[in-house]
């Protein structure tokens, strides 16, 4: 669960920290709810001190998610490809991982721990590498490394140095949306990045930006073109698994509970028109007729 999707998707904000820890929960626990997947949920700073931060891992882990990712910049913080970044001392980011650490009640739990030393206004390459070893010696599972760019360099020298000195630590990398990984000469594979060390691997708003351009370019052609967008998208989702919000929504498995609980509503459903379990994915006027 991406900290920038929720405040841009669910409230028009950007990633400024402008959402609080109760509406970041809340999406976690509804993704959650919409999934068997686990869900890595974004814990921003952990959102205030030393109690702050063992509150939220504990809320997190009440909402279902798998693994929580915390970073180490102050406090309002940012996403960390926009400027004015500024990361806490050593000694306080090492106490909020540490109480990240304690704090969870499932060994299961996964803490992620994300420094944003590189390109901070305080902080450089050596820190970078330094606060590295600092939270795996505090005891996370994973460290993330959040990088300025996608250099190749980097995501190596990274690796290999820090694994000089922590052999079996774990690594994530962020494919991040906010760089044209396209524009490299040589981009970073997923494979190779594994091979590096970095076990946890995404794309933060992939799926915003996958949405988002498919939304801009079928409204521009709806304003265009009238009813023959519709028609346009109906080629790109009829027989795709896509083709139907109903069962998307899982209609059919919440109209069987319904008649399980309710003799009368089997009836309803069969007796009345609309999408069913037993009816086509999508309506026409030739299955009405039927």
């Amino acid at each position: 669960m991406s900290g920038y999707s929720t405040v841009l998707g669910q409230f028009g904000f950007p990633d400024l920290e402008m959402v609080d820890m109760r509406e970041m929960v809340e999406n976690a626990k509804r993704q959650v709810e919409a999934t068997s997947l686990p869900v890595i949920a974004d814990c921003d700073t952990g959102y205030g001190g030393t109690h702050n931060v063992r509150r939220a891992v504990r809320e997190y882990e009440k909402a279902g998610v798998a693994a929580v990712h915390i970073e180490d910049q102050t406090t309002p913080k940012r996403c960390g490809h926009i400027a004015g970044k500024e990361i806490v001392s050593r000694e306080d980011a090492e106490a909020r991982f540490s109480a990240a650490v304690d704090a969870r009640q499932s060994e299961d739990t996964i803490i992620i721990a994300r420094t944003d030393a590189y390109g901070s206004a305080n902080g450089d390459w050596d820190e970078h590498l330094e606060r590295g070893r600092i939270y795996a010696d505090a005891g996370v599972d994973i460290v993330w490394p959040e990088m300025p760019d996608p250099s190749r360099e980097d995501a190596v020298a990274y690796a290999e140095t820090i694994h000089e000195t922590h052999p079996d630590l774990k690594l994530a990398f962020n494919y991040s949306s906010s760089f044209a990984w396209s524009q490299e000469d040589d981009p970073l594979t997923f494979e190779e990045l594994g091979g590096l060390g970095y076990k946890y691997i995404f794309i933060t708003l992939f799926a915003l930006h996958s949405g988002a351009h498919s939304v801009y370019e079928d409204f521009q052609n709806l304003a265009d073109n009238d009813e023959q967008a519709q028609f346009d998208l109906e080629e790109r989702y009829l027989d795709h698994p896509t083709e139907s919000h109903h069962e998307l929504s899982f209609v059919p498995r919440y109209q069987r509970i319904e008649a399980e609980y309710d003799p009368d509503a089997e009836r309803r459903q069969r007796e009345s028109a609309g999408f069913s379990d037993e009816e086509e994915t999508v309506i026409t006027s030739e299955a009405d007729d039927d």
